[in-house]
């Protein structure tokens, strides 16, 4: 069986390198609080959930301070990049990384229903 933190350093080689393993071992305790063991039939599925939640909350840790929403366009001469706006996207939570996004897909293959409206 994998534990969430092997499956940090599998995910999210740069968020594994950039935080200390008591600081990750910290997140990963926040992730098991969030994450209810009984919506997944096994311990590894439930184990990548809670890295992927992990990740998740350690990437909002890693940003300015700003929140943005998903990168929609990126230039690389005179550096621009541009984000959506909720209004832009009604669907895109602005505080949403890939790692929720991944988590959000691994839960909704156990609980379909529950993310027909995102949990609401």
């Amino acid at each position: 069986m994998t534990t969430p933190l092997e499956w940090i350093a599998d995910i999210a080689p740069t968020i594994d390198a950039d935080n200390s393993t008591d600081k990750k071992n910290r997140f990963i305790t926040i992730a098991q609080n969030e994450v209810d063991s009984k919506l997944f039939s096994d311990s590894n599925n439930y184990n990548l959930a809670i890295a992927y939640y992990a990740c998740h909350l350690l990437n909002l840790t890693s940003q300015s301070g700003e929140v943005t929403g998903q990168l929609i366009k990126e230039k690389e001469g005179d550096l621009m990049k541009e984000y959506s706006s909720p209004s832009n996207n009604s669907n895109i939570d602005s505080n949403s990384s890939q790692y929720l996004v991944m988590y959000e897909k691994l839960l909704k293959a156990r609980v379909p229903n529950f993310y027909m409206n995102r949990g609401n």
